[in-house]
């Protein structure tokens, strides 16, 4: 009996080069274990200019996700609303998980946050 070693091509080097890194550190955020942690990064992210549509919409997704107070994702919204470089998909993501706030008054204050803000760049 003749036994016939197989070889397959080897696999190539992947490198992970995400298109926006700053969806990855979204995800890495999410994990962390204390609600103020998450908080904490959700703002820093949030306050960064040049934020691709991509990403505010990503990180909307994580704020009302990850975080379980209206306190907190109403923070972290707000912080995004007042970054110069909010956009119009950052404001589509808010306005279409809004309903997921539990409370009146924080619905209102971001509605109020978004209409007084003016210009949203496309």
């Amino acid at each position: 009996m003749v036994k016939e070693e197989k070889t397959y091509p080897a696999k190539p080097d992947v490198i992970y080069v995400p298109a926006d890194a700053t969806i990855e550190e979204i995800d890495v955020i999410g994990k962390l274990s204390f609600e103020s942690d998450r908080l904490n990064g959700y703002k820093r992210i949030a306050a960064r200019h040049e934020l691709s549509d991509a990403a505010q919409d990503y990180l909307v997704q994580a704020i009302f996700g990850k975080l379980s107070f209206d306190s907190s994702k109403e923070v972290a919204l707000m912080t995004l609303i007042e970054n110069p470089c909010f956009s119009a998909a950052g404001r589509h993501a808010i306005l279409s998980r809004l309903e997921r706030l539990h409370f009146e008054n924080s619905k209102t204050r971001i509605l109020k946050a978004i209409n007084e803000r003016g210009e949203i760049r496309e």
